[in-house]
């Protein structure tokens, strides 16, 4: 059996778990319920019917109550019959029949075509046959008809109601060092990630405020994808703050995780190995730890045309999907000398003759530039101008130079 509240409060979702974990919330002013088991608890529909009604007028809700064997059947009652239905089993054809026909939940145009037809209420409805409705209304118009039958086949769609995930810990005494807080947080967050997995869930962020001797003290911190491994989140903690410590005793804990779906990744047969997302960060956590926050990421181009131009963005933890090069033709690689070497480099009718530098020297045999272009020149302090020329030497190897700022620079080779 099956209730369904139907008002204005937003407390429907509560009453409703006062008697069965099983509530699916169909909409703003409704909810539907099993009460199947209740039977032996507080008895019949009508007394389940009477205690529902109570503890909703202790709550100060004013709604209809519909109790029935099919979910829709009851929502529909709710819906449309004020005070309190109990629909017997095998009755819900007859409890509905007085029904108007503009009550279905269906598309505006399906009722106004069955007004044109004469068919003003559920019971007019119920008594066409129905394979001529579904010659002419298709599956919509059978699905209809069951309604009105009260014989809907829908089945609860039910949530958990969203959880907290925060634990809050008093401490006996002042904590003043590092290693006594972590193991306070390590304590609470195996049991913050035991409700995670119960829950199916994972976190993405985690907060840690302390309630310090001078104040308050909060970090938080953004994971690059869902974990709900304690020692991962520990790690990650221990790292922010031994880079920014609290300045004064702690005298309580509170740790928040916040809740989303936990990744689900199939990888590919021809995808290289990667380490796990999770001993990844905590490295990368190590590293920003060692070399500054701005220089540890992902490289990604910039949108300009200065050659070699990038920036560090956070990184990027999915693996993306390995490129069809068959498309493009035959290409060269470069490979860029960093930093550029400094050369010398002579000229013969404007164009380069010969270089000494480093890594190589010898005559050109064969060039081809200059390719010139500039940029930022609007910003001050980065401006840049540049010169390029693609040279091959003596041994028949290919690289490219270029003239900027009065001086020349051995930019890379060919492969």
């Amino acid at each position: 059996m099956y209730a369904c509240l139907f008002g204005a409060s937003p407390l429907l979702a509560e009453l409703a778990r006062q008697f069965s974990p099983l509530v699916e919330q169909v909409s703003r002013d409704a909810v539907v319920f099993s009460i199947a088991g209740l039977g032996r608890l507080i008895g019949d529909e009508y007394r389940i019917a009477s205690e529902i009604s109570r503890q909703g007028a202790q709550l100060g809700i004013t709604a209809n109550l519909a109790i029935a064997a099919n979910p829709s059947a009851a929502e529909l009652a709710a819906r449309n019959i004020a005070g309190v239905t109990i629909i017997p089993p095998g009755q819900e054809s007859d409890a509905l029949a007085s029904l108007p026909i503009e009550a279905l939940p269906a598309a505006p145009e399906l009722p106004a075509t069955l007004a044109r037809w004469g068919i003003r209420t559920f019971g007019e409805l119920a008594a066409l046959p129905e394979m001529g409705l579904m010659e002419r209304l298709g599956v919509e118009g059978s699905r209809l008809r069951k309604l009105a039958l009260g014989q809907g086949d829908s089945i609860l769609n039910i949530r958990s109601p969203a959880n907290e995930y925060t634990i809050r810990r008093q401490l006996d005494d002042p904590i003043h060092t590092l290693e006594p807080l972590l193991f306070v947080l390590s304590a609470l967050l195996h049991e913050l990630t035991g409700r995670l997995q119960q829950e199916g869930q994972a976190t993405n962020r985690i907060t840690v405020d302390l309630a310090l001797d001078r104040g308050e003290f909060q970090r938080a911190l953004d994971l690059p994808v869902p974990v709900r491994d304690a020692q991962a989140l520990l790690k990650q903690i221990q790292l922010a703050l031994e880079a920014n410590p609290p300045t004064a005793a702690i005298l309580a804990v509170q740790v928040t995780l916040d809740p989303v779906e936990p990744r689900v990744l199939q990888n590919g047969l021809f995808l290289p190995a990667a380490p796990e997302p999770e001993k990844l960060q905590t490295l990368l956590s190590r590293l920003r730890a060692l070399v500054g926050e701005r220089r540890v990421g992902s490289p990604a181009i910039v949108n300009t045309h200065r050659p070699d131009a990038y920036r560090l963005r956070p990184c990027a933890f999915e693996p993306a999907m390995p490129r069809d090069d068959a498309r493009g033709g035959l290409r060269l690689a470069f490979r860029y000398f960093r930093p550029p070497v400094k050369a010398r480099v002579t000229l013969n009718g404007g164009k380069p003759r010969s270089i000494a530098s480093e890594r190589v020297s010898g005559e050109i045999v064969q060039s081809a530039g200059p390719w010139r272009s500039s940029g930022d020149w609007w910003a001050a302090g980065t401006a840049w101008r540049r010169d390029e020329w693609d040279i091959v030497l003596g041994d028949r190897a290919v690289y490219r130079i270029y003239y900027s700022s009065a001086h020349w620079f051995l930019d890379g080779s060919y492969d």
